[in-house]
């Protein structure tokens, strides 16, 4: 059985770095990158290119954000570490591939969160039967206001509950602030 550390804070609060210097204590290390840019969404684009700059060359790098569980499964004796970048990107591309064109009710809204559920006890699942130590990077995305409308609210509640099911898992829990870990578990 693995062990498993869940890091989370704000948007360039330090945990991507936080959670790489940590994984950099292992020799074989997997990298699961859920951010997929768009075609034309060259930001995000330029963004993913500086993270993949920053790995170490010898680190091996999966990308998507379905199918992840099924990789870990058929993968993981082959890494003393696996990185998972980030839940939240996961998260929202989980959300919108399961909503389609379809409007936000309450009866989608839970089958949606079902289907992400799901998708990450899967991949709970496959770090627990592995050997490797398993890192979950996250956002804490609910610490603002309240928002305006109904399908940013679901999704912070969603996010919201899937990072507490991750935590409840985990041996290690770290809050970033300003480049700052914090241990919380």
């Amino acid at each position: 059985m693995s062990e498993m550390m869940l890091v989370t804070g704000g948007a360039r609060s330090g945990k991507s770095s936080f959670a790489e210097r940590e994984a950099a204590k292992y020799d074989r290390v997997l990298y699961v990158a859920t951010g997929i840019a768009f075609e034309k969404d060259t930001e995000f684009q330029a963004r993913i290119k500086k993270h993949q700059a920053t790995r170490p060359a010898n680190w091996d790098t999966f990308e998507a954000f379905q199918g992840i569980a099924s990789y870990l499964d058929q993968h993981s004796t082959q890494y003393d570490v696996m990185m998972l970048d980030c839940v939240t990107m996961l998260v929202t591309n989980l959300f919108f591939t399961l909503l389609g064109e379809r409007e936000l009710t309450n009866e989608i809204a839970d089958e949606v969160e079902a289907g992400i559920q799901a998708e990450v006890s899967a991949i709970l699942e496959a770090g627990k039967a592995s050997q490797a130590k398993l890192i979950f990077v996250t956002n804490e995305i609910g610490l603002g206001v309240v928002p305006e409308n109904k399908l940013t609210r679901v999704f912070r509640d969603i996010i919201g509950r899937i990072n507490q099911q991750i935590a409840t898992q985990a041996e290690e829990v770290y809050f970033v602030v300003s480049g700052i870990p914090k241990r919380w578990k």
